[in-house]
């Protein structure tokens, strides 16, 4: 975007400094005309009026449109850094509320505590789900839509989150992160979250934003490869990594 804005501005100049030369070119024009083609003093002020002054009217209104524009730019730098710096802080806020939360998340089943009780619980989520795929009448794991039925009973019936909201806790506050880094452009914020995740962190979350709730915020994300870092024995199929990212 900035660099086609800034090749239209030369444009502009470029043209502007060309109707320059021909305004200069018509006042120069009698000195080399031969004396026999002299042209009356009065005669040539309207030929110079009517010919140069609309040009010069011409190159004073793209000297301001480029003063325009310039000022609208740095408008427009200015409302995107503060935009960036709110949602950099807007971030930093529910990144805490998370940490606190996670830092509370216990897994009854084998009473592990914070990203490990996450671990835990997705991979008893994806022997179950792979179970369901194996039995008569089963499904095809790589086909998203015969899947989802069993997945989402899975995530949310689970004691983790039937007795808690442990997993719909978790989703409702990873998905505003996603969503203030996306829309305030924090890459670095982005990988500093990428890195915070666990493997069954990163997979509830692919998993729940891709197949169940279609977050287009998140898949955005995954395709431009955020938690692509997951290890293949936490997806539910190792075809999936070609689905979500």
């Amino acid at each position: 975007m900035g660099y086609s804005s800034n090749g239209n501005d030369s444009i502009l100049k470029g043209f502007a400094w060309l109707l320059l030369g021909i305004i200069v070119s018509i006042f120069l024009v009698p000195l080399f005309l031969p004396e026999s083609f002299c042209i009356a003093s009065i005669d040539y002020a309207i030929y110079v009026g009517g010919l140069a002054g609309p040009l010069a009217a011409l190159v004073g209104f793209i000297y301001v449109y480029l003063t325009f524009l310039g000022q609208q730019r740095q408008l427009d730098e200015q409302r995107e850094r503060l935009d960036k710096e709110d949602a950099s802080k807007e971030f930093a806020e529910y990144l805490n509320l998370w940490n606190e939360f996670r830092a509370e998340v216990i897994y009854t089943w084998d009473q592990n505590s914070g990203s490990k009780a996450f671990d835990s619980y997705w991979k008893n989520v994806r022997k179950a789900v792979r179970g369901d795929s194996k039995k008569d009448l089963g499904f095809d794991l790589n086909r998203p839509d015969e899947f989802r039925n069993s997945l989402r009973n899975h995530l949310t019936k689970s004691a983790f989150n039937k007795n808690s909201g442990q997993y719909e806790d978790f989703i409702r506050m990873i998905y505003p992160l996603l969503e203030i880094a996306e829309r305030g452009k924090l890459d670095n914020k982005l990988k500093y979250l990428e890195n915070l995740l666990s493997d069954g962190e990163k997979a509830i979350l692919v998993y729940s934003a891709t197949f169940l709730d279609q977050k287009d915020f998140g898949i955005k994300l995954f395709k431009s490869g955020f938690c692509k870092s997951i290890s293949n024995e936490y997806l539910i199929s190792k075809e999936h990594r070609n689905l979500i990212f």
